[in-house]
């Protein structure tokens, strides 16, 4: 019997996310996964590809402007969907400054390419404290998304991806929140077509947009 392809995007957006999990957002060194492809000087880099490609379940959100966004909208482009929220202290602002310069270096085909940011911390992530942290960490091809707990945890459940608060009690932040750390490729299909772990460069994320244009 065939596999759904609901069932098989969510076991294998599990898989990776369990194998790029982070530890409250800290700045653990990540191993890719055995399969993962990532980069290698022996190899060169690889993404994780989804092959076939997957259906992207789609979702509505409340994005910066306090306006409802809805995934499907960006059918057409090809979207960098990543997990995260504004008071993670390293790898989220590594992470979509790195997906910055790798849009910066694919010059006019950029346009082609949307990042979308799904906060993992609702209660502090508001639209207007999304739209300063968009803002200072990418540019109006960045698009940062909130919401109530009930519909983000569906989007983080769609997408096979781990959210716990970890209190800090001794820390002005209070908590931090552990996270899977994958940035999803999404084709102009809607489909899932790649992963990239934690820690890929800029340039190697480019060249793969570059192959798939």
């Amino acid at each position: 019997m065939t596999a759904r392809p609901w069932l098989a995007r969510s076991v294998a957006l599990i898989a990776i996310a369990l194998n790029l999990l982070l530890p409250a957002c800290s700045s653990t060194r990540i191993k890719s996964p055995p399969s993962g492809n990532q980069n290698s000087q022996a190899a060169g880099f690889r993404p994780t590809e989804f092959d076939p490609p997957l259906p992207a379940a789609d979702f509505t959100l409340t994005d910066a402007k306090g306006k409802r966004f809805r995934l499907s909208d960006l059918r057409g482009k090809f979207v960098l969907l990543f997990f995260g929220y504004t008071v993670c202290p390293d790898v989220c602002p590594t992470t979509l400054t790195n997906l910055r310069r790798a849009l910066e270096s694919l010059g006019g085909d950029a346009d082609r390419v949307r990042v979308v940011f799904v906060t993992v911390d609702p209660e502090r992530d508001t639209p207007e404290k999304i739209a300063t942290y968009i803002e200072s960490k990418g540019d109006e091809r960045f698009i940062g998304l909130t919401g109530s707990r009930r519909d983000l945890e569906r989007v983080w459940k769609d997408y096979g991806m781990f959210v716990e608060r970890q209190e800090v009690p001794d820390s002005a932040v209070g908590y931090l929140v552990t996270h899977g750390a994958s940035t999803y490729l999404i084709d102009p299909k809607g489909r899932l077509a790649a992963s990239y772990g934690f820690g890929t460069q800029a340039k190697d994320i480019a060249a793969d947009l570059r192959r798939r244009f």
